[in-house]
């Protein structure tokens, strides 16, 4: 049986993955000199959505994941073998999806991050919970390691560029006028642009045990744990994600520190939402992508690269900050259409369905 939030989180997550990837379709939406509107605009959807969509998605992963242990159990089925299984389609999948379209795609790093909190999740909570402890301190570490040598510098200064290569990588923006040359670029590099999903492996692992606990304590039931989601998700997150504005230094633990305590704000105002039944229509559109979020986050991608390299519609060239914002707007719109129609025919999106079968059609004689 699906759980309708998880779906209506889950589409909130894939939307607001693209609010942050749009700008690095569109090379920022930043001309030589922006406009104070400009950066008004990067200022906003940048604490709205860098990096908390990405670490909400994360979480919803470990919420799926635990979802599906209990369900294997339930029914008896070999659950490492099945899962280690799926979790190497998700690794196929997002190589082919890096190297055909996005080279940010997230998800080659769930699926080795999926393996490794597969085998957990067959332990005691106390491992769990261990388990989780190290990684978090790990991927603290790292980031700290990471941003020490640009403590003082100046938020989005021409010096702090490598905190923010995402936006301002002058060679990615300008690798290829043709789709094979994109191609090709990132078949040859795939190394170098594979550093983001290898850095946040510790931090996927944490937040996947996160979901896993949150499941296990009730999400999905308890009012007074979603409450405590949205009051210190918020109440902690909001002034986390603001400090870097006002202190350079910790401009380099906005995305990877900072930003997933919004992401538990973000699952309280859902619930809240879904409370209350405030948008009932919205929530209802959000879930269709929800449901087919896989398919939703690869065709985002496939429209966003179409809309803005210069092998289509080359609007990367012309656009500024409104004209970005506006585009995730379009695609977004298109995306609920374009997944409210197909499930009124199909069950599961076109990636669902097949990845389903691939990862059953081993097991078959399991199931």
């Amino acid at each position: 049986m699906r759980i309708k939030m998880l779906d209506v989180v889950r589409g909130l997550a894939i939307i607001g993955t693209l609010g942050t990837n749009i700008w690095v379709f569109g090379g920022m939406g930043f001309s030589d000199e922006p406009s104070k509107l400009d950066d008004w605009i990067s200022a906003v959807t940048n604490f709205l959505t860098n990096g908390k969509f990405l670490g909400l998605l994360t979480i919803l992963f470990g919420v799926g994941m635990q979802l599906k242990y209990q369900s294997y159990m339930r029914r008896e089925l070999p659950w490492k073998r099945m899962y280690l299984w799926s979790m190497l389609l998700l690794l196929l999948d997002g190589y082919i999806h890096f190297v055909l379209v996005f080279e940010f795609d997230v998800l080659m790093s769930y699926a080795v991050s999926g393996m490794i909190v597969a085998l957990v999740i067959t332990r005691s909570e106390r491992f769990m919970a261990i388990v989780m402890a190290v990684a978090g301190i790990i991927h603290l570490v790292s980031q700290v390691k990471y941003s020490l040598p640009f403590m003082g510098m100046e938020r989005f200064s021409e010096e702090d560029m490598p905190l923010d290569e995402r936006y301002f990588d002058e060679e990615f923006m300008a690798m290829g006028a043709t789709w094979l040359e994109q191609v090709q670029y990132r078949f040859l590099n795939f190394w170098d642009l594979r550093g983001e999903a290898i850095m946040i492996l510790p931090m996927n692992v944490f937040l996947f045990l996160l979901g896993v606990f949150l499941v296990r304590k009730g999400v999905f039931q308890s009012k007074k744990l979603q409450n405590r989601l949205l009051i210190f998700g918020l109440g902690v997150g909001i002034p986390l994600n603001l400090a870097p504005n006002f202190i350079d230094s910790l401009s380099g633990y906005d995305r990877y520190v900072f930003a997933p305590v919004l992401s538990l704000g973000y699952i309280g105002i859902i619930f809240m939402l879904d409370r209350y039944e405030i948008f009932p229509r919205l929530q209802k559109y959000m879930g269709n992508i929800g449901k087919m979020a896989l398919s939703c986050y690869v065709m985002q991608n496939v429209v966003a690269s179409i809309i803005f390299y210069e092998w289509g519609f080359n609007l990367a060239a012309h656009t500024n900050s409104v004209i970005t914002l506006a585009m995730w707007g379009i695609i977004t719109v298109f995306m609920a259409v374009f997944s409210t129609l197909w499930l009124k025919f199909f069950g599961q999106g076109p990636f669902e369905s097949t990845w389903r079968k691939l990862s059953l059609a081993p097991f078959k004689g399991r199931l």
